[in-house]
């Protein structure tokens, strides 16, 4: 899709598995290595799904021979392939949610419509996913704020357990190479926003965010966040001197 905010770039990072049996050697050095899991994605198709569930053989011997966790990644699939995604054994499922169909057309490229997201996240609800853990984008639109605040209002209806709030990284080589970070008063706009119309939900700060102004880090908690993935040492201190009790985990923060 050579997405605005992506470029392809973010796959450069990812260990390669195009084939079923690349997939079970990666997750069997994996086990070997000791690692808890593994973030199952990859690139979307022009009709915005990941092909998750071409794997699904694999998916299910990896859970049957080791216990690694799977959050997977599937994008817009259809209705008819969750099913089986969801009996395969994927531990959690993170599904991106947009309050704006113009950030699907100009962003994405897609001719989808915002609630075509959300329908993802009940088709999976009602398929019996085990965890179904939306992920909003602050600024994805070019930096500006634009749906945020409407994702979260149809997040009520949801009632989810949790949600994960990214941002957009301007990244070198994308379209949005040149566009400003989102602002910390963008974020913590939207983290009261969330924070107000989700109260039962955990909220949590993801890994996919601009990290090179670490010091609004504690304003951001304390605008409600619940948890913050790779938060810097001084965040931590500063936490522990206002009194906040905290746990460390090891995991993706999509895992319960």
């Amino acid at each position: 899709m050579n997405c605005k905010h992506c470029g392809r770039k973010y796959l450069e990072g990812m260990i390669p598995a195009t084939s079923s049996e690349e997939l079970l050697e990666v997750a069997e050095a994996l086990a070997e290595r000791g690692a808890n899991g593994f973030l199952l994605s990859g690139g979307a198709d022009l009709n915005g799904r990941v092909p998750v569930s071409d794997f699904i053989p694999a998916i299910r011997e990896i859970k049957t021979t080791t216990d690694l966790k799977i959050n997977a990644h599937i994008g817009l699939t259809p209705r008819s392939q969750i099913h089986d995604l969801v009996k395969s054994g994927i531990d959690s499922f993170s599904v991106d949610l947009y309050g704006a169909d113009e950030t699907i057309h100009e962003v994405l490229g897609l001719n989808s419509r915002a609630s075509d997201y959300f329908e993802i996240v009940k088709n999976l609800r009602d398929a019996g996913a085990p965890v179904v853990a939306p992920h909003i984008c602050i600024g994805i639109h070019e930096g500006n704020l634009k749906g945020e605040f409407g994702a979260i209002k149809s997040l009520k209806k949801i009632a989810p357990k949790e949600l994960v709030l990214i941002s957009l990284i301007p990244t070198k080589g994308t379209a949005f190479q040149g566009v400003p970070s989102p602002s910390d008063e963008m974020m913590i706009s939207v983290i009261r926003e969330a924070r107000s119309e989700l109260p039962d939900t955990k909220l949590l700060l993801g890994c996919m965010r601009s990290k090179k102004n670490r010091s609004s880090e504690f304003n951001l908690i304390d605008a409600g966040l619940d948890g913050i993935v790779l938060p810097s040492a001084s965040t931590v201190e500063q936490l522990k001197k206002q009194g906040f009790s905290t746990k460390k985990r090891s995991v993706c923060c999509s895992i319960p």
